[in-house]
């Protein structure tokens, strides 16, 4: 009998294939990204009802036969993120955290730091309001940047070094923020509060509760700085962000 190992990792991707097949793309702490076939996924309901749906988390049970692709054998549900009540919103927000993920991991390289983000990701997504959808998105991205080690230290002014607890402003998204006391408020500084969050973000995507964030310029400017960085690292358009974008527009 061909060699079995237990994987735990959450379905960032669903591929069908021939008739009846899936391939499964799953993220976990301890493997990075793993492709893995579901043989017959699509034909019984019973056949995995342990559970592979998207954004689920599970535990796999695999076989590496003579296949490019190792076979699921078996799958228990660890937790189910999202389901069919979710609301648009949530779905668009879930499937662009798990593009992150899949542009982010690597097959065969162990990333705790990205696997906690997406879980806690995804957590964040399941208490999400369609009607507000910017701050939630922020914080993603925020952690997201910080699991990767591409985010900034905004806790501290990069001119003087002191903290950025009255404020700042982002005038260059790779140096972070420069206080108050080193450059005159304008239109775009940030003030104390979205700062705080921004920081927190960055330690714990999940855990703060997400306030509505009210347009301003000092927002805009921190989502472009955000963007910039993200496209060091995702330089590809994710179909999500933009569905996400037209979703945000509407947003008050």
């Amino acid at each position: 009998m061909p060699p079995r190992t237990r994987l735990d990792g959450i379905v960032i991707r669903q591929q069908a294939i021939a008739e009846a097949d899936v391939i499964l793309s799953l993220v976990s702490a301890d493997e990075g990204r793993a492709d893995v076939l579901a043989r017959g996924a699509r034909k019984s309901s019973k056949r995995f009802a342990g559970g592979i749906a998207l954004f689920s988390e599970i535990s796999a049970v695999i076989e590496q036969g003579r296949g490019h692709l190792p076979t699921l054998v078996e799958s228990s549900l660890h937790a189910a993120f999202l389901h069919m009540a979710s609301s648009y919103g949530q779905l668009t927000l879930a499937s662009y955290v798990v593009e992150l993920a899949a542009c982010a991991s690597q097959p065969s390289h162990a990333d705790p730091a990205l696997y906690a983000w997406l879980r806690a990701s995804l957590t964040l997504v399941e208490t999400v309001s369609d009607a507000h959808l910017r701050a939630p998105r922020l914080a993603i991205e925020m952690g997201f940047l910080q699991a990767l080690g591409v985010c900034p230290d905004l806790q501290a002014c990069s001119q003087c070094g002191q903290d950025t607890a009255a404020g700042g402003t982002w005038q260059d998204a790779d140096d972070g923020l420069v206080c108050t006391r080193c450059l005159h408020a304008n239109p775009e500084t940030l003030p104390p509060s979205l700062v705080r969050a921004l920081v927190l973000w960055t330690l714990a995507p999940a855990e703060p509760p997400v306030d509505p964030l009210p347009p301003s310029a000092a927002l805009r400017a921190t989502e472009k700085r955000v963007a910039v960085l993200l496209g060091h690292v995702v330089p590809q358009t994710l179909r999500s962000a933009v569905a996400l974008r037209d979703l945000l527009r509407f947003e008050a």
